[in-house]
């Protein structure tokens, strides 16, 4: 099983390298499962091991894309780092709330 979804890592990894460049070309996770025969989330668990391997894949409302400029990069690591702060706001309130109930 393993080796069947490094294959199909590196498919999707193709897949999006090729067809889907540019935010106005991106692909719905639900597309993609289906183009792969995969569920939505293994579909992704393979963007996210990719992106952990330092391929740049980006998102949007619209589904994953590979940028087609350094500006689409730019975009997503910024939303990404607001959902971060977000999250660390919402977990140091969490902390506090259960320590002064």
């Amino acid at each position: 099983m393993e080796n069947v979804l490094l294959k199909k890592k590196k498919e999707l990894y193709g897949h999006l390298f090729k067809y889907h460049r540019g935010k106005e070309n991106a692909i719905s996770c639900c597309q993609l499962a289906i183009r792969f025969r995969l569920d939505d989330k293994t579909v992704r668990s393979l963007v996210s091991k990719l992106r952990k391997e330092g391929v740049p894949i980006c998102s949007c409302q619209y589904g994953y894309f590979y940028p087609g400029s350094y500006s689409d990069v730019i975009e997503v690591v910024g939303k990404f780092s607001k959902y971060l702060a977000t999250l660390s706001a919402t977990s140091s309130n969490l902390l506090k709330s259960t320590v002064l109930s």
